[in-house]
């Protein structure tokens, strides 16, 4: 197993050695440094390398989106945000992320993001010409996943995430990674199958399970997986049919989901 160097940064001391304490139980992950500066940081892992980074969002000076976008191009470590807010999701993936943590960040959780970390970073040293094949089939994509390329039938697609270059697939029985624009995949996806529900996210209708909205007003849709899945207000109009759909088949307990009119 190769060992992912890594880097905390976390303007709260406490905060980074909770961290390392559990990073120390985690097969294949070295702690190389640790910051409570963001300044410092830019520094750090333009010097270091580190293959991770867990990065802290509100900090003082400044905060970890300035810091990601300070990095100079040749040193891009995987990036995952551990913060104790739980408003900046999208904006984190959006940021081409990894992952996006809570505080306390829970043993199990942590392992998942560096898996996570693992696929981004092996998606990433890809040789061009493996990105370069064909991703798409009649039915099925494929994917890569650890040291090879696996077959995802489309049938068992659950919902499609974008991760800057990539889109990160979520399938049944596991998924993986491929080097796409969305967009390009949601073409060639069957609309009556599968939905965009926001800029980084094309779920499949039979997956949802519910809706609700958030504090801060913004929308998210629950699968059958668990997982909640933040909705982008300019897919209203796929929204809508969606949920004239839940309405119709769905028995009284459809008046549980939100209005569409939250969707205007």
């Amino acid at each position: 197993m190769t060992m992912l160097q890594t880097l905390l940064v976390d303007d709260e001391p406490l905060a980074s050695r909770r961290l390392a304490t559990t990073l120390r139980t985690i097969e294949g992950v070295e702690v190389i440094g640790s910051t409570t500066s963001a300044r410092r940081a830019v520094d750090m892992i333009g010097r270091l390398r580190p293959d991770l980074v867990f990065l802290d969002i509100a900090m003082p000076a400044l905060d970890g989106f300035e810091v990601i976008g300070r990095l100079a191009e040749t040193a891009q470590p995987a990036i995952v945000f551990v913060t104790a807010y739980d408003t900046h999701a999208v904006a984190a993936f959006a940021a081409d992320a990894v992952d996006y943590l809570l505080k306390p960040v829970a043993p199990d959780r942590l392992r998942a993001a560096i898996d996570k970390a693992r696929y981004w970073l092996q998606a990433r040293r890809t040789p061009m010409i493996e990105r370069q094949r064909p991703h798409v089939g009649e039915d099925s994509l494929w994917v890569h996943r650890h040291q090879e390329f696996a077959r995802v039938p489309i049938e068992q697609i659950i919902w499609l995430q974008a991760q800057g270059d990539y889109v990160r697939i979520h399938g049944e029985n596991g998924g993986g990674l491929l080097r796409s624009p969305l967009s390009a995949l949601e073409a060639k996806l069957d609309p009556d199958l599968f939905v965009r529900v926001h800029r980084s996210a094309i779920c499949r209708r039979s997956a949802v399970t519910g809706l609700r909205r958030r504090v801060t007003g913004a929308l998210e849709m629950s699968l059958t997986t668990g997982e909640w899945i933040p909705v982008g207000r300019s897919y209203s109009n796929g929204l809508r049919a969606l949920l004239r759909r839940l309405r119709i088949d769905a028995t009284r307990e459809a008046d549980a989901f939100p209005h569409p009119e939250w969707l205007s």
